[in-house]
Parts: C-alpha cells; sequence; structure tokens
C-alpha cells in the first residue's frame, strides 16, 4: 500500500523503498511455505494494475513508460531470485548431515550428506557389471527397496482370480538383506565378478536373481493382485508346469545423455523392460495386504514412459564366490569403507528439492471408499469426503445414493467405527 502512493515517482528514494521492502518480504514468506506464493501473486498483479493506469497519462512519455516498466521487472525479479536462492544456499550448506528424513530425496543426494547413506555408498563400486550385487530404489515419489522374500502369491484371490504362485516381489520402505539382488547375464552361469569386468550398457540384457533366495526376477501374463490391468512380477519357481521362466531384462538408462550407456550406481537411472512382453517394471503403488505383510505392489506395465518406473542402484557390490551360503554370509555382513564422497552441485540440489517441496506432500495420501476427483464435485457423481480424523476412523462425507426411481438423494453422514472385542460395529448418523 506504500508503494501505491507513490508508484509514479521512481526517482523518489521511497518508491524504492516501498517496492523493495515489498517483495523482499513476500519472498520471505514464499520462502517458509509454497502457500505464499498466492501473496506475492496478487502484489505482482497490483503493481502491474498500477502500471496499467500509468499508460493513459499524457504527463509520462512512451520512454518514460518503457523505463518504468524495466525498473519494476528487474527489481522484482532481481529481489525475488537473490532472496530465494540466497536461502536455499544458505540451507544446503549449513545442513550438510544426514537426518532421520533424508530418505524421501533420491539417493544421489543422500549419498551426498555427510553420514547415513553417504556412509554406506562413499566407498563401493561405480560400473554395475554381470555379478554386482545391488539394492535397487524406486527413484521418484515413495522411497521403496526392489525385495523379495521366500512366501508366494497365494493361489486364488478373495475376489477369486487366480495367481501364478511363485515367490512374491514387492518394494519394501525399509533397509533389509532381501533387497540384495545380483546382475547376471543370460550367457553366463556363474555369479561371480572377473577381471576383466563386463559392464552393463544400455539396451543389454540381464537377469537379476535374489540374492537370498537365488531366484531369479520374472513376470508372466497373470493379473498383478492389486492392479489386474498390470502384470504379475515375482521371482521365478520352477513347479514342473507349464508356465516356462520369462526372466530376461533389458536395460534402459533414461538418462545416458548425462551419465553416459554405461550402467552407474547411484547415477543411472534405469527402467528394467521385460523382454518377452516389453512391459516395464513399476511401483504400482498399490499396499498388498497381510499375505503381502503390507508391503508396496511391483507390477509389470504396458506404459514403459513413467516416472514410477525408474530405479536406481543405491547400495552396490562386486559378488566375490560363487557358493552360495558365503554370498548370504557376504551379503548379511556388508560394509563399505567410505573413500570418496559423492557430490552434487547447488542447482542439482535446489532443483531436486523443489520438486520434493512440490509433490511429495502427495505420496502419503492413501485412497478411500469415499475419495474423488476434482471432476468429480460439480457433477456428484460420487461422494465427497469433507473430513477425516487423523486419530481414528470418524469422518464427514457426502453421500450420493441413487434410488429405483433413479432420483438422486444427498445425504450428509457421519461414521463412526468402533472397535470393541477385535469387532467393528459401526453407528451411523444422518444430518438432513
Amino acid at each position: 500500500m506504500k508503494f501505491r502512493k507513490v508508484m509514479d515517482q521512481p526517482t523518489n528514494l521511497s518508491w524504492w523503498i516501498w517496492l523493495i521492502l515489498g517483495i523482499a518480504n513476500l519472498t520471505c514468506a514464499l520462502c517458509v511455505k509454497y502457500v505464499g506464493l498466492y501473496s506475492l501473486i496478487l502484489s505482482l498483479f497490483l503493481i502491474a494494475y498500477d502500471y496499467w493506469n500509468l499508460i493513459p497519462r499524457k504527463t509520462l512519455s512512451s520512454t518514460v513508460l518503457c523505463i518504468h516498466l524495466i525498473i519494476r521487472i528487474f527489481v522484482i525479479l532481481s529481489i525475488i531470485c537473490i532472496i530465494y536462492l540466497t536461502v536455499f544456499y544458505i540451507h544446503l550448506t549449513t545442513l550438510s548431515k544426514a537426518g532421520p528424513h533424508d530418505s524421501v530425496m533420491t539417493s544421489a543426494f543422500q549419498a551426498s550428506l555427510d553420514g547415513g547413506l553417504a556412509s554406506i555408498t562413499k566407498g563401493q563400486p561405480l560400473e554395475v557389471t554381470h555379478g554386482s550385487q545391488i539394492t535397487l530404489r524406486h527413484t521418484y515419489g515413495r522411497a521403496c527397496w526392489l525385495h523379495s522374500h521366500n512366501h508366494m502369491y497365494p493361489l486364488r484371490y478373495p475376489d477369486g482370480r487366480g495367481s501364478s504362485h511363485q515367490q512374491q516381489v514387492t518394494c519394501y520402505s525399509f533397509k533389509d538383506v532381501n533387497n540384495w539382488w545380483i546382475v547376471k547375464k543370460p550367457e553366463r552361469n556363474d555369479l561371480v565378478v572377473t577381471k576383466p569386468s563386463e559392464p552393463i550398457k544400455h539396451g543389454d540384457i540381464i537377469q537379476l536373481v535374489h540374492g537370498i533366495t537365488s531366484r531369479a526376477l520374472n513376470s508372466h501374463d497373470v493379473a498383478a493382485p492389486m492392479t489386474p490391468q498390470s502384470q504379475e512380477v515375482s521371482c521365478y519357481i520352477d513347479y514342473n508346469v507349464s508356465m516356462p521362466a520369462q526372466n530376461f531384462w533389458k536395460v534402459e538408462i533414461s538418462n545416458k545423455d548425462s551419465t553416459g550407456d554405461v550402467w552407474h550406481a547411484i547415477q543411472s537411472q534405469i527402467r528394467l523392460i521385460h523382454v518377452n512382453t516389453d512391459y516395464a517394471l513399476k511401483f504400482s503403488g498399490r499396499q498388498l495386504p497381510d499375505w503381502g505383510f503390507n508391503q508396496h505392489e511391483i507390477v509389470a506395465d504396458r506404459l514403459v514412459d513413467q516416472t514410477d518406473s525408474i530405479w536406481n542402484v543405491e547400495e552396490h557390490r562386486y559378488t566375490k564366490s560363487e557358493d552360495q551360503k558365503q554370498r548370504e554370509r557376504e551379503l548379511i555382513n556388508a560394509e563399505m569403507i567410505p573413500l570418496q564422497a559423492t557430490t552434487l552441485n547447488f542447482w542439482e540440489k535446489f532443483i531436486e528439492l523443489q520438486i520434493k517441496m512440490l509433490f511429495s506432500g502427495q505420496e502419503g495420501q492413501n485412497s478411500h471408499m469415499y475419495s474423488s476427483d476434482p471432476l468429480d464435485w460439480p457433477l456428484m457423481s460420487r461422494g465427497i469426503a469433507y473430513w477425516v480424523s487423523n486419530d481414528s476412523n470418524v469422518n464427514i462425507c457426502i453421500i450420493v445414493i441413487i434410488c429405483e426411481k433413479k432420483l438422486i438423494y444427498t445425504y450428509y453422514i457421519i461414521i463412526y467405527y468402533i472397535h470393541i472385542y477385535k469387532n467393528f460395529f459401526f453407528t451411523n448418523y444422518y444430518l438432513y
């Protein structure tokens, strides 16, 4: 408001003071939380509106108006960029140590911090080769690792669909020995890294052998448990039935323009394409029920070009022994010796942090029976959830009921879920 009183006096000191202070304060609000962007946009609109009102003034020539415009744009952009970048530069420079919540960032970001993942990955080999022992991390979105354990998919799901009854493959949100896999070239029968090593390159065909169970990553033309439109991913067990192994995967490095054609730990972002179907290994985001230990579902999806199909090697070591028991002991007792830190420049960290700030809040949102999309709201095509308690299952929503006469009635409903003696009883209160 102070600036608007002197908006046509750029030679006045107060014009500069109020413009700089106003933009600086609003930029600081934006640095604290993105919701401050709305206030900043409003102020920019008012500044533009005031400039628009200057145009009809006959006392101001075209040259003066152009100078007004250039000064406004220069001051606004300069102040916003300087303050915003300075705040995050101080933030990223000062906070250089790993913390309990850095797992939401990519492996490369975590490895650049002191302690935590950096202490594990500093001394590990760079090039992924035949015989590499690796953990594969879901690069974008929820932090989890490709995982398998010695449990099978159920023969039949509750909806009557059958499964392959092969070994489960999931995405597990915690570090675990069952996250380790061994890269194998199909033409090789051993799993040991030899010299000279055979680095895996973009377009190479590989097999991924689970480190503990020694079963290969596989996919069949069987519907996935929670996402039936996608294929189930498993570790292959030979039941001597007419279901041969389909465990070849093609490595596609999505960022090979910046990292090169050779598959590198941490840096390379890859897609694993199932050779038999051309489907991509994908994190579906759905949670498995109790039989899957509530871990997240992994599928093979026909849509290849999507962020949920991108993975990167996080931990990496070379296989030294052909004996399975010895390999298991190596995996369980694996410990890397830090030699050299992984580094990211300021701009790489800054851009990644902005993306996480914008989108990471959506990752923890779970769907429920009354969830709806924005297009459903004006059309009233399904129920709308207005409020859900964080401490209990109490919620307020609109339920749309279509009666026999095809009339639509809307009821406000509060549903209380009460857990007594391990049974659920429901008490419904209808507000008309």
